[in-house]
């Protein structure tokens, strides 16, 4: 059904400035979090732990973002938005002073933790105050925004490669300088965020159906990231071929939410998202078929690229005057990184790698029924 919501009410205003510095923000953020995984071996020879214990890292790290998603969500009702990204950015550039002066690992886990508390707050944050900021072309500059974060997911891999056995503790100082750097940015940032009669305690029937769609996309996007390298291999690529394969899928997400900003305004978030969706499945289908599979995998990230951003901006549409409502994707997302590669996993441990794809197919087809019942709401 075509929505007929309340006039729109513009509570957050952004300068080109602050645009700059949010696009810095999201590019850092995935230098950053890309890098914990290239990190295990130099943290294991570090703090004399083994790999699995390394690998703690990225658990730490999340259970200190959702706690500062959920902080985030109370304070936004209340508090200008600028304030609490300022403090977020402050937070973040706390932990990572810590993570390079560590001395043993609790202290460095302890340090990941506040980088996670401060990363947390701010993704809620600052897609937020796009979403909900003034102009005509949100969708389009949260996609370009969110695309730099993705950017920086495949450099981060890359400068923990050439200077973490050297550089390990320089990297996470040049790291907390750039982030204190780019705290006068957000100044540009004027308003709060519109919340009706405060923070909603429990979402409504269509936030609960957008939540459903949002841990099956976040499933969906780290579920493929995860799995392809194994069933590419299980159908005949070598390991490099794999790898290769799969930077591939990272890369076309960058690239199809670049290509969001090209999209006429005019174009509603609801058919990009549920376009998006069907798309995103069948190029899954395709993947179970052994000679397409690389193409398709590529195809995949293509598609699905815009659903995350565009959702958002969606939602906030639906609910202009109550910015609690977008709130409650983002521990959605949190959950579905956690439990939704995990609960793919093992359905594919029952089913063999070669059903990976197929099992992927299924989830994005339940996301997309999930959205459709959100566009006829």
């Amino acid at each position: 059904m075509e929505e007929t919501a309340a006039p729109r009410v513009v509570s957050v205003v952004l300068s080109r400035s602050a645009i700059a510095a949010i696009a810095a923000m999201f590019l850092l953020m995935g230098i950053v979090v890309a890098g914990y995984g290239p990190l295990f071996e130099h943290l294991s020879r570090r703090f004399g732990v083994s790999l699995p214990v390394a690998g703690a890292t990225i658990s730490v790290y999340f259970a200190g973002s959702l706690p500062g998603v959920l902080v985030a969500m109370r304070v936004f009702a209340r508090t200008a938005a600028r304030r609490i990204v300022m403090v977020a950015m402050a937070v973040a550039s706390v932990g990572l002073v810590g993570a390079a002066l560590a001395g043993t690992w609790p202290l460095f886990l302890a340090a990941i933790f506040v980088v996670g508390l401060g990363f947390g707050a701010l993704v809620l944050g600052l897609n937020q105050v796009v979403a909900y900021s003034s102009g005509a072309r949100r969708t389009a500059l949260l996609n370009a925004l969110n695309s730099c974060y993705s950017a920086g997911a495949v450099a981060g891999p890359i400068l923990v490669a050439l200077f973490a056995t050297a550089h390990f503790s320089l990297l996470f100082l040049i790291a907390a300088v750039l982030w204190l750097a780019l705290i006068p940015g957000a100044a540009g940032i004027s308003g709060r965020l519109p919340v009706i009669g405060g923070a909603r305690r429990r979402p409504d029937a269509l936030v609960g159906i957008f939540i459903c769609a949002f841990v099956l996309y976040v499933g969906i996007e780290n579920g493929t990231g995860g799995w392809m390298p194994s069933h590419l291999e299980s159908v005949g690529l070598r390991p490099g071929e794999a790898a290769t394969v799969t930077s591939g899928f990272w890369l076309a997400l960058v690239t199809g939410r670049l290509l969001m900003t090209v999209v006429p305004a005019r174009v509603p978030e609801r058919v990009i998202v549920l376009t998006a969706s069907v798309a995103g499945a069948v190029a899954l289908l395709a993947a179970t078929i052994p000679s397409l599979a690389p193409v398709a995998y590529i195809a995949t990230g293509l598609a699905i690229a815009p659903i995350f951003p565009t959702g958002i901006v969606w939602l906030a549409r639906l609910r202009p005057g109550d910015s609690s409502a977008t709130s409650w994707l983002y521990p959605a997302s949190s959950i579905g990184g956690v439990a939704g590669p995990g609960a793919i996993g093992v359905v594919i441990a029952q089913a063999g790698v070669g059903w990976a794809p197929l099992v992927l197919a299924v989830v994005a087809a339940g996301m997309s029924l999930a959205f459709w019942l959100a566009a006829r709401r």
